[in-house]
């Protein structure tokens, strides 16, 4: 969720009772009201219920992360890193080195939290810590990518043998096919799979593609071969927290508005390119130490499939797509089953053949400094080693180079665009003919695109995979330790305040639980200031705003606040129905939270002349504080329908904590347009 104001402050000192804030309801009937709540929410209250999932804690951090020019460090919900669900908590000045000590407001349901040391150019480095933590230190976290050229490298390695990649085969298929290049569907033929013939691969193109694996390796460093890859174990486990964090926020794999068959689309960022990632058709640079890569996870079934393979190259005499397809690919990991945990148990070393290797001939750990390193993921569709199977191929992250792959029809076009079409011949028992077949995805991909998708966070730069074709590119995720140049945050990620949104119920006896009689919201300005917004309106009696500490809106009705028209009671509750823009005010709340601010407000009923401020503990829920934005119900929608975890988090105070943020529930207000 997005908020408008950046902002920086001090750490809020806390004051130890916020019981004095709650309002003597007394002259209220509270039998009649909790029994009217009962008859609409149909729930038993928690006792320890006080309706505002906040919860306060206090870090002291340690501005030590391993980036430049740090200017202060804050405390945030999530990862920055390509989120806009990230939201800041809390925030000060301060310079490299020294110990800052934050009070924060935290959603009750988080368990943990993220640390952050920002730099004068707005770049993070963050570190996940339990919420229950009282200090973080950056030093705990893994070093940035070390420069190598030590003895621990090996000081023999030599290259073995080479095979011909899937486009070669399919080539040299379709070179000697009368209808070009045969492809079986999905099964045998006769078991009720088809062959199909494609024409892309018959400009002989891929003809000379090979991929070679290494053979013996010697010397120091305690690297090995396996299966043709150089390898050894990693001496520093990480800080797999952190990655875990940053990667899942960075390429969510589920979820999101933009998803494929209930997956997420994340291929038009990595494509195009966001602050975090490349978009130079997914190369790396060589930084001109030995290149060295950690697989941190294997998130897909299929991984003891897939091979990543790299190549590389001098930009200078490289030039065209052709040009790299006739490129040596070497081995670099062998994929395996890992599930969807993060581990980093094993380093793979990339070394330099030269341009025209030889089996048997040396290499160098070192691929020159300012050669361009491409990588390409093999699937070899139940390890049968054949091409004849369209699940089979050899995909890249330069998407130039996928073309051909990205018309197999079967596996790699089900993540084409539904625009773009294709013809194929097919055989089946009727004999041959030709159909028009077309992309089977919404936001799909284009022909040429990438597969291979190149991220950076925490001064770390990331590979991920796409191995089939659901789009959200988290199939492996491999980190790339050192021998490449780091690939730097081109904007600064648009991180802002936590809101607080707060909702009344104007008659507490016959209330509706619609929770949108009046709306407030509430988030940081400064070190001593709020910025103050009454939402919406849905409350027909006179009610006015009290405690507000607002020139503008205390002792004040609340629809003359929003200046509505005679006779108009409903603001901002109704779709079709009386919008109008919120009206803030900045207001100056001293060393106060906002969870104390709020809960300092009260409306008065100017018919009834009730005074409504927070329940208290197992009252009823006439008013409540959600430590977010969100889109209250809609006017005459119980909560309960709106949001139907909130019955539970209401008969049990520990259960469904983040009922606000659940997508079950309809007849929501889209409220966010409205805040300013």
């Amino acid at each position: 969720m997005k908020f408008r104001n950046l902002f920086l402050f001090s750490a809020i000192a806390f004051i130890a009772s916020c019981g004095k804030y709650e309002f003597d309801t007394s002259e209220i009937n509270q039998d009649i009201v909790n029994q009217n709540a009962q008859n609409l929410l149909g729930v038993t209250i928690d006792p320890n219920q006080d309706w505002r999932p906040i919860r306060q804690g206090c870090v002291t951090i340690t501005a030590n992360a391993d980036l430049q020019n740090i200017v202060k460090v804050e405390v945030l919900t999530e990862s920055p890193f390509n989120n806009e669900e990230a939201l800041v908590l809390s925030s000060k000045e301060c310079k490299a080195g020294q110990q800052v000590t934050l009070n924060y407001e935290a959603p009750d349901y988080l368990t943990e939290l993220v640390a952050a040391c920002v730099n004068d150019k707005g770049v993070y480095y963050i570190k996940v810590f339990d919420i229950n933590n009282t200090s973080v230190d950056f030093r705990t976290a893994s070093a940035r990518r070390r420069a190598a050229g030590d003895s621990s490298f090996p000081s023999q390695i030599l290259l073995g043998s080479a095979i011909k990649s899937f486009n070669a085969e399919r080539t040299e298929a379709s070179l000697n096919s009368e209808y070009h290049n045969v492809i079986n569907y999905d099964k045998p033929e006769g078991t009720g799979g088809r062959n199909r013939w494609y024409t892309v691969w018959n400009d002989g193109s891929w003809a000379n593609d090979r991929l070679w694996s290494h053979q013996t390796v010697a010397g120091d460093g305690g690297w090995s071969i396996d299966n043709g890859t150089i390898v050894r174990p990693v001496s520093d486990p990480g800080d797999l927290a952190t990655v875990k964090k940053y990667v899942e926020d960075n390429i969510k794999k589920t979820g999101g508005t933009n998803q494929t068959n209930g997956k997420a689309n994340n291929w038009q960022g990595i494509a195009q390119g966001t602050a975090y990632f490349s978009v130079d058709n997914n190369y790396l640079t060589s930084d001109g130490t030995p290149t060295i890569l950690i697989p941190v996870q294997m998130n897909t079934n299929e991984g003891h499939f897939n091979t990543i393979y790299y190549y590389y190259f001098d930009p200078a005499k490289v030039k065209t797509a052709n040009d790299i397809k006739n490129l040596p690919k070497f081995r670099a990991i062998n994929g395996y089953k890992g599930g969807s945990g993060f581990k980093r148990e094993n380093e793979y070393l990339l070394p330099y053949y030269g341009d025209s290797p030889v089996e048997g001939m040396w290499a160098s750990p070192i691929i020159p400094k300012g050669y361009k390193i491409g990588f390409l993921n093999r699937k070899d569709y139940n390890n049968q080693g054949d091409m004849v199977n369209c699940a089979s191929g050899c995909t890249y992250g330069d998407g130039r180079l996928n073309v051909e792959v990205n018309h197999l029809f079967g596996h790699y076009f089900t993540s084409i665009d539904k625009q773009y079409a294709q013809d194929i011949i097919i055989t089946d028992a009727s004999g041959k003919n030709k159909q028009t077949k077309n992309g089977l995805s919404t936001n799909g991909m284009d022909w040429d695109s990438p597969r291979i998708g190149i991220f950076s966070a925490n001064n770390r730069t990331y590979l991920c995979f796409e191995d089939g074709a659901d789009l959200n590119f988290c199939d492996m995720i491999v980190e790339v330790k050192q021998g490449t140049e780091i690939i730097e945050e081109t904007v600064a990620p648009n991180v802002e305040a936590i809101a607080y949104t707060m909702c009344f119920e104007d008659r507490p006896a016959q209330a509706d639980y619609d929770m949108n009689d009046v709306v407030l919201t509430a988030e940081r300005y400064s070190d001593t200031q709020v910025k103050l917004t009454l939402l919406a309106c849905g409350a027909q009696d006179e009610v006015i705003l009290q405690g507000t500490k607002s020139s503008v809106m205390e002792g004040k009705d609340i629809h003359k606040i929003l200046n509505m028209p005679e006779g108009q009671y409903f603001a901002n509750t109704q779709i079709g129905g009386y919008t109008c823009d919120g009206v803030s005010d900045i207001v100056t709340i001293g060393n106060m939270s906002i969870e104390e601010y709020l809960i300092g407000i009260s409306i008065k009923n100017m018919v009834t002349g009730f005074t409504i401020g927070m329940p208290k503990p197992a009252e009823s829920p006439y008013a409540i504080i959600v430590p977010m934005t969100f889109n209250y119900p809609m006017e005459g929608t119980n909560i309960k329908k709106a949001y139907p975890d909130f019955i539970k988090w209401a008969a049990d105070v520990n259960a469904s904590k983040d009922w606000y943020r659940s997508s079950e529930g309809v007849d929501r207000f889209p409220a966010l347009f409205l805040k300013k």
